[in-house]
């Protein structure tokens, strides 16, 4: 399945840039791109095809997030049709993202995964290099440290320096958890669930940011991000109190298919967070939303839960909950919303799960 979404980006751009002048970023994560062009996706504007990142860059995107894996080599099992590279997301793969995005004038959050593999609640998989000194934490910090440091360095150097870093992604139960990946795409084998722990690995990735940066035009800000509603205050809080405060931004993902509650509950939630933790920025930094219940290729939705307050399940449905949804974010005091994915369309490729787009 894929979202009729880029149509749709144009208007909420256009209602929500003009209802007050406070800066605003209007995010999507176009890190499925590279590979949906290679799977033959041709991506078009009226009719004609036109290059998938200018059509953001022209209706108002104007932030692009970009996930990079340490080393995807799980990738190089699944079956792709010919012309398909073995890998993507990984650092390669992300700076020919990064170059695009910048090329049509966009700003960029590079969402380090710290993992060969999907990054989320469940799942935080050491990078495989990384294992042997899992449970040794002066060298896994010196891992960490090394590997962030010398990332930015090579992206300043090739004039590809993002605005924004994000530290994991969807953090909730710690960082650099897990050691085995299992058949079936689980992980298993839990290092350590100790805070102090990962308040260390957060510092060193931090430090590699502001080490590097102080050298640089740009400055990259610092995002950690956590997934849902209900423990945003209590997650921030403990990791601010085991000693990880320089940071920028308090991120979080928001679904109402997984965290339920309403925009309402949202807008509330930014304020609460605006008022607890005053010197740091606000961020929605991944949300997406159905338009459809229909499955159109082999691979199911992972979307199909719609917000009965908006209902029935269109695409105008589609566009006035996301444009309710960023005007909610912004008028309490939000500065970034960011879609998941809406590039992630049908075609021949594989992911671990099928074949297809299970947006």
């Amino acid at each position: 399945m894929n979202k009729i979404f880029i149509s749709l980006l144009f208007l909420i751009f256009i209602a929500i840039n003009n209802s007050n002048s406070q800066t605003f970023y209007f995010g999507n994560d176009l890190s499925y791109a590279n590979m949906m062009e290679d799977c033959g996706a041709i991506f078009k504007e009226k009719g004609k095809p036109k290059d998938v990142y200018k059509i953001f860059a022209d209706h108002g995107c104007n932030l692009i997030r970009v996930r990079v894996w340490y080393e995807p080599k799980w990738q190089n099992s699944l079956v792709q049709p010919a012309g398909v590279k073995n890998q993507y997301n990984d650092f390669e793969d992300a700076k020919e993202t990064i170059k695009r995005a910048k090329e049509t004038g966009m700003q960029v959050m590079l969402d380090i995964h710290f993992s060969d593999f999907w990054a989320d609640p469940s799942k935080q998989l050491i990078p495989a290099k990384w294992v042997g000194v899992a449970t040794n934490i002066t060298v896994l910090q010196d891992s960490v440290y090394n590997y962030v440091k010398n990332m930015l360095l090579t992206l300043n150097n090739q004039g590809l320096m993002p605005e924004f870093v994000k530290i994991g992604n969807e953090n909730n139960g710690g960082i650099l958890r897990h050691t085995n990946l299992n058949s079936d795409y689980s992980v298993s084998g839990s290092v350590s669930s100790d805070w102090s722990r990962h308040a260390k690995l957060y510092n060193s990735a931090i430090k590699a940011v502001r080490d590097v940066s102080a050298g640089t035009i740009i400055k990259p800000k610092i995002s950690l991000h956590v997934a849902g509603l209900n423990s945003l205050s209590w997650w921030y809080n403990n990791i601010i109190s085991n000693g990880v405060t320089d940071f920028d931004i308090i991120g979080f993902s928001y679904y109402y298919a997984w965290h339920g509650g309403s925009i309402t509950t949202l807008s509330n939630t930014i304020k609460s967070l605006k008022s607890a933790f005053p010197k740091y920025d606000v961020m929605v930094v991944e949300t997406g939303y159905l338009w459809s219940l229909l499955n159109y290729d082999g691979l199911g939705n992972i979307i199909s839960t719609p917000d009965p307050n908006y209902l029935p399940v269109c695409p105008e449905k589609q566009l006035e909950y996301m444009m309710d949804y960023t005007k909610a974010v912004k008028n309490a005091g939000g500065i970034v919303v960011i879609f998941w994915e809406p590039d992630w369309v049908s075609t021949p490729c594989r992911t671990p799960w099928g074949q297809g787009s299970s947006q």
